[in-house]
């Protein structure tokens, strides 16, 4: 029991330290998976994805995203859309 307690605490204090940086509204739901995009873990289910800081450019993260999961509706970094001309590029 003591060692569930101290993964649990563990895992708590690493979501509190990685804010989330990237949110993506997907066209079509997937199944909840964590992918790995230049080093950073995103984590997807149903339309959405969210990840935490990335040494990548946003342009990377997102057109390697679609890579892996399809179109994207939407792309944001820190709360902020990406203009529809550079989410397109991420989408081809």
């Amino acid at each position: 029991m003591m060692v569930t307690t101290v993964l649990f605490t563990a895992s708590a204090g690493q979501a509190r330290g990685n804010p989330v940086v990237y949110t993506a509204e997907l066209m079509a739901p997937v199944e909840a998976a964590n992918h790995i995009i230049r080093g950073t873990v995103v984590k997807c289910a149903g339309t959405e994805c969210r990840a935490g800081a990335s040494s990548s450019s946003v342009k990377t993260v997102c057109a390697k995203l679609a890579d892996e999961v399809g179109p994207l509706a939407s792309f944001s970094y820190k709360g902020e859309p990406i203009d529809e001309a550079a989410l397109a590029k991420c989408n081809d």
